[in-house]
């Protein structure tokens, strides 16, 4: 399994995401009165229509580092192998230029110093 990082579209993700209606039941009868007792319209929404700003501040971080390796030519590659994650500097046309360590990658996403 592979995927291409760059493809994130944020833009269009952003303005495509409609909004839910909300579920109602059916007066008395129904599952929700069922499990409630309740009589009156009932409201479910346990998936937001759109992340939390703090997500989605993090998402564009990660498009913005991906667009700026894109611009120097380099694209970062994922693939599972053995069950193990490799990760993959490449050009753009998909030569392998190097290949970085899980643990690297790890220190360089927790904030450790990497020589």
């Amino acid at each position: 399994m592979s995927f291409d990082l760059s493809a994130i579209n944020l833009l269009r993700n952003g303005l495509v995401a409609p909004g839910r209606p909300a579920a109602r039941s059916t007066g008395d009868s129904g599952f929700a009165a069922a499990l409630t007792g309740a009589q009156a319209d009932a409201y479910v929404d346990a998936i937001p229509a759109a992340p939390p700003k703090e997500v989605m501040d993090e998402v564009l971080a990660a498009q913005r580092a991906i667009e700026e390796m894109h611009a120097r030519g380099r694209t970062l590659h994922f693939e599972m192998e053995a069950g193990r994650v490799k990760i993959l500097v490449q050009d753009l046309d998909g030569n392998v230029l190097k290949q970085i360590p899980g643990t690297k990658a790890l220190d360089i996403a927790t904030g450790r110093a990497v020589e």
